[in-house]
């Protein structure tokens, strides 16, 4: 149903590794690595950690399209792996959504609206999108996305860093939510 939904708003799906390795994940989206679940043996140097998030995923796409025509408006469904919080030596599948739109007048307002129109469509009637910050996005332009007062995710207009690191040009906006928190 969330890829009909998608693909609906006019994004293509994109399908990735659920592997990336930690220079993609964290340091070009600008995070501090922590609880990083690594391969014991990984035989990449590409494919070391597994994803706790899609976003970098998505912005390497991308950087590896950027030669496409524009606008370009991808999202993913997918796992991502996260440390169980009480248990911190077990790993826990979460499934999320992300999607971000590229292109030359790319905002804050344009992924506020996609991401109304997903939850929307879901049938989600109880949500809210306050203020919020992250280190991957321009500040003052970010928002938290809540349901019942859990944290289902983030939604904003992503750091010139962050667009300078995966070499874009265009503004970008992007979101991604956890969807077991939905579900």
């Amino acid at each position: 149903v969330v890829r009909q939904i998608m693909t609906c708003l006019g994004f293509i799906e994109v399908m990735n590794f659920t592997l990336i390795n930690e220079a993609v994940h964290y340091e070009k989206m600008r995070l501090k690595a922590r609880n990083v679940i690594k391969l014991a043996n990984a035989v990449s140097a590409e494919y070391t950690i597994l994803r706790e998030s899609l976003l970098p995923s998505l912005l390497k796409n991308l950087m590896d399209n950027k030669h496409e025509s524009f606008p370009q408006l991808l999202f993913e469904v997918s796992d991502v792996g996260k440390m169980n919080q009480k248990v911190e030596t077990r790993c826990e599948r979460r499934l999320h959504i992300a999607g971000a739109s590229s292109h030359s007048t790319a905002n804050f307002t344009e992924i506020k609206s996609y991401v109304e129109a997903l939850l929307h469509n879901l049938g989600l009637r109880r949500w809210e999108i306050k203020q919020g910050k992250h280190p991957s996005f321009l500040e003052g332009r970010t928002a938290t996305i809540y349901l019942k007062r859990k944290q289902l995710g983030v939604l904003g207009e992503i750091h010139p860093e962050v667009l300078n690191n995966f070499e874009l040009e265009n503004p970008t906006s992007a979101f991604e939510i956890d969807l077991e928190e939905i579900l």
